[in-house]
C-alpha cells in the first residue's frame, strides 16, 4: 500500500516537472526593445458617473510606452460630467475616443450590455 501511495505521489510531482521541461524548450527570449512588434491593443473603459475617476483612469492608459493602443470610453447615460472630461482629453490627445451606449434591450444589465457594446467599437 505504502509503494502504491509512494509512486502516485511521485507521478503526481512529475507532471509539473514534465510540464516545465516543455515549456523551457518553447520559451523565446524577447527581442531587441527596438524590434519588439507588439499588437496594438485597445483599451475598452465602460463609464457611468465616473467623474471622480475617469481622468485619472483614462491618463494611467495613455501614460503606457511601446506599445500602439486606444482608449474607448464608453459613457454609459451618465448625469454626471464624465462625458465632458473625456472629450477634453479626447480633444488633446487622438488615442482616446468617447463613444455613447445605446439603450440597453430587455435581459441585459447596463454594465454588461456597455461591455458587450464597446467590444464592437474596439479597433485593436
Amino acid at each position: 500500500m505504502l509503494d502504491a501511495f509512494a509512486i502516485a505521489t511521485m507521478l503526481c510531482a512529475l507532471t509539473p516537472a514534465v510540464l516545465f521541461c516543455v515549456n523551457l524548450r518553447r520559451y523565446r527570449l524577447p527581442q531587441a526593445a527596438g524590434d519588439l512588434r507588439l499588437p496594438a491593443i485597445s483599451v475598452l473603459i465602460p463609464a457611468r458617473n465616473e467623474e471622480g475617476g475617469i481622468e485619472a483612469a483614462v491618463a494611467s492608459v495613455l501614460a503606457s510606452v511601446g506599445v500602439e493602443f486606444e482608449v474607448v470610453v464608453m459613457d454609459d447615460a451618465s448625469t454626471d460630467c464624465t462625458a465632458t472630461i473625456v472629450t477634453a482629453m479626447a480633444r488633446s490627445d487622438a488615442r482616446v475616443r468617447l463613444v455613447h451606449a445605446p439603450p440597453s434591450p430587455a435581459g441585459w444589465i447596463g454594465k454588461q450590455h456597455a461591455c458587450w457594446m464597446l467590444a464592437h467599437e474596439a479597433r485593436h
